[in-house]
């Protein structure tokens, strides 16, 4: 068990927020003994502008003792090993975070200003699940005489909310943009992913999000951000169809170029087996709860169950 992970110094005010109390809970359970496991953790809340974290706790079972440090794209990130022998790995965390109740006004700008915008050849370059270049003249057919940014990003936006179907179990968390704009199916990874593969094919800035809906209860939830010249990451959410979100609607976990990068659980063992099957789940709820490790094991108890490796948000 770590001790409270946000010190409060590290906290940024927001006036007439909204508190949110969440958990997460995975567990893994492999075909033989392993000896010894591995794993970067990317559950932390952000810390940033329309979220104040308040505090949370991360659970290892077996117990592990971890690191905390920040990658560079800002995240906090845990490293543990587990050294004690197992076939079953949970990993679990529940906090608190303050949220902004409403979203700022938002000048429209012609989309050139954001892709002339400098210091973001990082923010449009390929991935290894997101090529521009191969989706390029389908983003033209749907951005069609749009110049203008959050014109531009609505229609992508809507596009992949209306064309990409909702599917569990066809995608995996190596699918790539490409396949998903030939199949148009997957899940809220699938779709976030096709969704900046369109934007950074015509040159706007933009990144993945993996963290939470307020107020909901599955597994983790991924969006993306796209940069405004003047205001800054702006968010966009192609599974839900919506676009400039009040903050209060997300707790973000962690920000990067593809979902390699912000992956809430990450690692490798060492083992005569595989993983078996995983196990996912997460809540979150309005107010101000306290939760422990008895509430994370308990709400596992009813999580969605996958094979290994498959997208599941």
């Amino acid at each position: 068990m770590t001790p409270p992970s946000l010190p409060a110094n590290e906290t940024l005010p927001i006036a007439d927020a909204v508190a949110v109390s969440y958990i997460y809970a995975a567990r893994y359970e492999y075909s033989d003994v392993v000896f010894q496991n591995d794993n970067q953790l990317r559950l932390l809340p952000r810390i940033e502008l329309g979220q104040t974290a308040l505090g949370s706790e991360v659970w290892v079972l077996p117990f592990s003792v971890g690191e905390t440090f920040r990658d560079r794209f800002g995240n906090l990130v845990q490293s543990y090993r587990v050294t004690e022998h197992h076939t079953s790995l949970v990993v679990a965390t529940a906090g608190l975070v303050s949220l902004s109740p409403e979203p700022p006004p938002f000048n429209e700008v012609v989309l050139a200003r954001s892709v002339e915008a400098p210091g973001n050849t990082e923010l449009t370059a390929p991935t290894k699940l997101i090529d521009p270049g191969s989706v390029g003249e389908l983003a033209r057919d749907i951005a069609g005489r749009s110049r203008e940014l959050l014109e531009t990003v609505s229609r992508v936006n809507s596009w992949v909310h209306g064309e990409v179907r909702y599917i569990r179990g066809r995608t995996s968390v190596e699918t790539t943009a490409e396949h998903v704009a030939s199949t148009k199916e997957g899940v809220c990874q699938d779709k976030t992913h096709l969704a900046l593969g369109l934007l950074r094919s015509m040159g706007v800035p933009c990144r993945y999000v993996s963290g939470l809906i307020a107020g909901e209860q599955g597994e983790t939830h991924s969006w993306l951000e796209f940069l405004h010249p003047e205001d800054g990451w702006l968010g966009a959410d192609p599974t839900r169809g919506v676009i400039l979100p009040p903050a209060q609607d997300y707790v973000r976990f962690a920000v990067g170029l593809d979902y390699s990068d912000v992956s809430p659980v990450a690692g490798s063992f060492i083992s005569g087996g595989r993983t078996r099957e995983h196990a996912v789940i997460s809540t979150s709820e309005f107010g101000e709860r306290s939760r422990g490790l008895e509430d994370a094991l308990e709400l596992l108890e009813s999580a969605y169950v996958v094979e290994s490796g498959r997208a599941i948000c």
